[in-house]
């Protein structure tokens, strides 16, 4: 008996679901036309075989879409809840997809989220074994594009686990095949040179590795996850810190719950000589309950029918359905009695013992009934190969477009990707629209970047277009308004978009950053910096991009200075003054923060200055007995002369 999926995950039937059936049902009645024309004598059995051939054909490719859906919105949910924290309940959705899923794309997808997972609870063996796994899994020529860019993932994670313990040739190796796929996206290229760092930072070149953190710092700072991202930061306190700088090493702590080890713990492990620089990010998932179905309840009926409206339908008008299964009907009705009337015999009858001349015919009636099918088969399968090669090729593009832009070739990755949303693909031509939107937000070009999203909504028009980008792509352009308009102070609108998000799209993989992005935007935009603040009490592995995290750490230290330390202060101070581009992100989406934080040196007061230079002398001081133990120096009693 197959295995049930448990209703409390709230994962309701894929989008493309509706299409698989419709190709079932096809396959299927092309089946009964085949069968019809092989046993009521109407023609030979070779006459039928094509018609079910044919049939067969389209009902494999309905279940495999169906099968593979489900499995694909598990997965996804699984990623959603890891980064939430709810690490039990991803593993239990993890063991479900393995158990009930043959896809070898999906699996090897599962094979990297299980390395994620014990490589974040310090068990590098095991999350090294998975990542083996996942990369030498065989793999589906049917989603061939799919594949590799998996497998690049996999590689650079596997980089990361090589590096880290020390296996320089493997990580070298799984780095260069990453720098040269044309597959593999900025987050998984940002690995890998996070693993050379590794590298060079174990070698002892620290010449070396200011140069590589300066030659990739777009990738290392944009696009890697909040502990990687810190683990960079580490290694640029490294580098600047003299002889007399000191940092502190923190109290070895047991893993949390969940059995994931803490940010600075992690740190520890993937490179223990900069886990004394480590100043672990404090990101929480929890805080975002205003965002729940619940509050969307509450809006007025005229917001949540904007909302429905912008999204747009998940299902076709039930007139316009019905009307498409008469006339295939019909059509499939037709094509039978067609072939019914071909073989039947159509010469008048003779009188008895007059002799019948034989029928002289030009193309035997048999071939074409045999044919037709035949060129439906051919034309399909063509189809299936084409859409492949097509598909490859439009990624290669997506990436090479994406990556310049990480690279600081903003022109060029941006002429490219509106080079592509002129494609006649639709989904191809929305995923360029939001990477659009994605870039005009970053410059703080927020009215740009919506009306990017809009187009990109409008190329994913067709039913089958939105079920072909329901996994991902449709949810993410939705996540993006929905930021934008809490950015632009549109709140009501940006809460209606985000629980109809949540409705319509449970298993989108980032849903809970989603969620964090615009709480923390809304917060923050109506000026409760310590309603912000709170947002990001709890550590969880939410994958937010630097501008959130700079909001969060703008708004803990606005909040709170004495808290953050004079340190942290300063440091956030410094990267105002030399990014330019966070700036004016931070000015465009969070005016009321950024004022907030710029008001702490203004208003100079003394209790907070104070408590934040006690905490700075006692870190110090904890520092400097932290770094003389490991010189191994003694140091002496704190109350000695």
């Amino acid at each position: 008996m197959a295995r049930e999926l448990p209703a409390r995950f709230g994962i309701t039937p894929h989008a493309a679901r509706r299409l698989a059936n419709r190709q079932i049902a096809i396959g299927a009645s092309m089946a009964l036309v085949g069968a019809g024309v092989s046993v009521t004598g109407l023609g030979s059995v070779a006459a039928g075989v094509p018609f079910g051939m044919a049939g067969a054909l389209l009902i494999a490719i309905g279940l495999r879409a169906r099968s593979i859906g489900v499995a694909v919105q598990v997965v996804n949910k699984a990623y959603n809840l890891a980064a939430s924290g709810q690490r039990e309940d991803a593993a239990e959705l993890l063991d479900y997809a393995e158990a009930t899923c043959r896809s070898r794309y999906v699996l090897r997808v599962i094979d990297v989220q299980r390395a994620l997972a014990a490589m974040q609870r310090g068990d590098l063996a095991g999350a090294l074994a998975r990542a083996d796994a996942a990369v030498t899994r065989r793999t589906d020529s049917l989603s061939f594009h799919l594949e590799h860019a998996t497998i690049a993932a996999a590689r650079s994670l596997r980089a990361l686990l090589r590096a880290s313990t020390s296996d320089r040739d493997g990580a070298a190796a799984d780095i260069e095949f990453v720098r040269t796929s044309a597959l593999a996206s900025p987050e998984v290229r940002a690995r890998a040179e996070l693993a050379a760092a590794v590298l060079l930072e174990r070698s002892g070149d620290r010449e070396a590795l200011r140069a590589h953190l300066l030659r990739e710092r777009g990738l290392l700072v944009e696009h890697t996850r909040p502990r990687e991202r810190a683990l960079v930061r580490a290694y640029q306190r490294m580098l600047k810190a003299k002889a007399s700088s000191v940092y502190r090493t923190g109290a070895k702590r047991e893993p949390e719950a969940g059995g994931e080890l803490s940010a600075a713990d992690w740190a520890a492990r993937i490179s223990p000589d900069a886990a004394p620089f480590m100043r672990a990010p404090a990101l929480a998932a929890g805080g975002v309950e205003e965002l729940s179905r619940a509050e969307v309840d509450r809006a007025d009926a005229s917001t949540r029918a904007a909302a429905e409206g912008r999204a747009g339908s998940n299902r076709q008008p039930a007139t316009k359905a019905a009307r498409r299964t008469v006339l295939l009907w019909v059509a499939l009705v037709m094509l039978f009695l067609g072939v019914w009337q071909f073989l039947s015999p159509d010469q008048p009858p003779v009188a008895p013992g007059v002799e019948r001349l034989p029928a002289r015919l030009i193309v035997r009636p048999l071939s074409i009934v045999v044919a037709l099918p035949i060129f439906f088969i051919v034309m399909l399968v063509g189809a299936v190969l084409v859409n492949m090669a097509r598909a490859r090729k439009l990624s290669q593009r997506f990436m090479a477009a994406q990556i310049a832009v990480a690279k600081g070739e903003e022109q060029r990755g941006k002429g490219e990707l509106e080079a592509l949303t002129r494609s006649k693909v639709p989904a191809a031509a929305a995923q360029a629209h939001l990477a659009l939107a994605e870039l005009s937000e970053r410059q703080g070009e927020l009215s740009a970047a919506l009306a990017a999203c809009e187009a990109g909504l409008a190329r994913l028009g067709t039913e089958a277009a939105r079920a072909t980008a329901a996994d991902i792509l449709l949810p993410a352009l939705l996540a993006e308004r929905a930021f934008l308009f809490a950015a632009m102070d549109r709140r009501a609108d940006a809460r209606a978009e985000m629980a109809l998000l949540a409705e319509r799209y449970a298993s989108y993989p980032f849903l809970e950053r989603a969620r964090m992005r615009v709480a923390l935007a809304l917060r923050a935009r109506e000026g409760d910096i310590a309603g912000a603040a709170r947002l990001t009490e709890r550590d969880a592995d939410l994958p937010l991009n630097a501008r959130d995290e700079l909001l969060a750490d703008v708004c803990r230290a606005a909040a709170s200075p004495g808290a953050a330390g004079a340190g942290e202060v300063e440091r956030l101070r410094e990267e105002l003054r030399l990014d330019a581009a966070s700036r004016r992100w931070l000015s465009a989406v969070a005016p009321a923060a950024l004022a907030a934080f710029e008001r702490l040196r203004e208003q100079g007061d003394a209790d907070v200055l104070a408590e934040a230079e006690a905490l700075a002398e006692r870190e110090a001081l904890a520092e400097a007995e932290a770094l003389a133990e490991r010189a191994g120096v003694r140091t002496r009693d704190a109350g000695a002369a």
